[in-house]
């Protein structure tokens, strides 16, 4: 039996007691219960195995905190990484990038009633998190690549302005709308808004009660200028005159935009007793800015309605799993300085994070392909298959664009629904 001397480092008698829970089932709970236990068989080597499992052991507490961090560092530069792309994506989408940040400076708002209904309703879709619901938007599985790029233009409000002098029109209470130019898209509703001023209750007797809408044509075999061709007419009681009108132009719009040479104007009258046309025309100044006619253009492409599907795993910062996940992240346009974006302000747009394992195959992209390659035919290490979106939604924007119109554009692709090991 090896005997202890009375001079042995005090620290040594703890790490023997450490030892011999090896050998006995009851540790030994003073310096004096240390002797009835035959020890003498303990060698230096298992002292020093001991103290390098504690060692170990306390390296594994240290290696999993510093993984942890590591895994919130790798987060933080896959969310960082995430919102860089979406800004990217959406300046090439907008041509920011080519023309730069809009300038609303002098922008005018339309005071029309569909563009007031329109944005109340992103606000209140905004209030109640509507926007950001999992329900899949109903458009085609397969977009046009020019739609790919730029996003889809659904809605294109246009100020009236003076015929251009190229048009040749001279014809009083005319007005002209520069038409977009159309890809892969078709009108399918055009209206056109017209505001009366209101008169006093004494004037009433002398308001309108008809509303002349002509389009403008050519002159035909006589030469000249362009004229006038009656094309619709609204009847109103006097009272009721007062305030906003519109006509469905779609037909027209239509021909406009597959026909940019038959864009002449058109011309609106609504005259009172005294032959003064009410109706507010361009160029307007004060408090009459934003009441000129308004064009509400629709435009429309072919789509096939999508079946609704699950959103997969989905994780937060307090709910997180080592599996590939959704996780959320807020993209916010305020805080890119984006002052001509109207609606959302802001999006809820989710990236994916987490491990993807070799044997969990999976049934989008490259993944189940390259995991049946032998790894002795691999060309480099095998990446194997990586956490990435496997199902997008759409993201719809009410914005100014650089030609100072207002639109509503669908960007596909743009909010992660699924995500999956591809």
């Amino acid at each position: 039996m090896f005997k202890m001397s009375t001079h042995l480092n005090y620290v040594f008698y703890i790490i023997a007691c450490s030892v011999v829970v090896v050998f006995c089932t009851v540790i030994p709970q003073t310096m004096e219960d240390l002797e009835h236990y035959d020890t003498g068989n303990i060698t230096q080597e298992q002292i020093l195995s001991v103290l390098s499992e504690n060692t170990d052991s306390r390296n594994d507490g240290l290696d999993a905190t510093q993984s942890r961090c590591q895994t919130c560092r790798i987060r933080e530069d896959q969310k960082r990484i995430r919102i860089e792309s979406i800004r990217n994506r959406i300046e090439h989408a907008l041509k920011l990038d080519i023309f730069g940040i809009p300038n609303i400076t002098d922008l005018r708002i339309p005071k029309v009633p569909s563009y007031q209904r329109l944005r109340e309703r992103y606000e209140n879709e905004e209030r109640v998190g509507g926007m950001q619901s999992d329900a899949p938007y109903s458009y085609a599985d397969q977009i046009e690549d020019e739609e790919d790029e730029f996003g889809r233009a659904e809605r294109t409000y246009i100020f009236s302005e003076e015929p251009p002098s190229s048009t040749g029109v001279l014809v009083s209470n005319a007005i002209y709308f520069n038409m977009p130019t159309l890809e892969n898209r078709d009108v399918y509703k055009a209206l056109l808004w017209v505001y009366i001023v209101p008169r006093s209750h004494f004037n009433l007797p002398r308001n309108v009660s008809e509303l002349f809408l002509y389009k403008m044509v050519p002159p035909g075999k006589r030469g000249g200028p362009p004229v006038k061709r009656f094309l619709k007419k609204r009847k109103k009681t006097i009272p009721n005159t007062s305030g906003w009108h519109h006509f469905d132009i779609t037909d027209l719009a239509y021909k406009w935009t597959s026909d940019p040479s038959s864009n002449l104007g058109l011309a609106v009258e609504a005259f009172d007793a005294d032959n003064e046309n009410l109706i507010v025309l361009p160029p307007t100044t004060g408090i009459n800015e934003g009441y000129e006619p308004n064009l509400d253009l629709r435009t429309t492409t072919t789509a096939h309605v999508r079946r609704k599907r699950s959103t997969g795993l989905t994780c937060d910062e307090q709910n997180q799993f080592e599996a590939c996940c959704r996780y959320p992240l807020t993209v916010s346009f305020v805080e890119f300085g984006w002052d001509f974006v109207i609606a959302p302000k802001w999006y809820d747009a989710y990236y994916c994070a987490g491990e993807c394992r070799n044997e969990a195959q999976s049934n989008h992209g490259h993944s189940s392909v390259i995991q049946q390659v032998p790894e002795s035919r691999m060309i480099g290490n095998n990446p194997g298959p990586c956490c990435s979106p496997v199902r997008m939604a759409n993201l719809r924007m009410l914005y100014f664009d650089h030609t100072s119109r207002l639109q509503l554009t669908t960007l596909p692709r743009m909010r992660v629904v699924r995500c999956g090991c591809s």
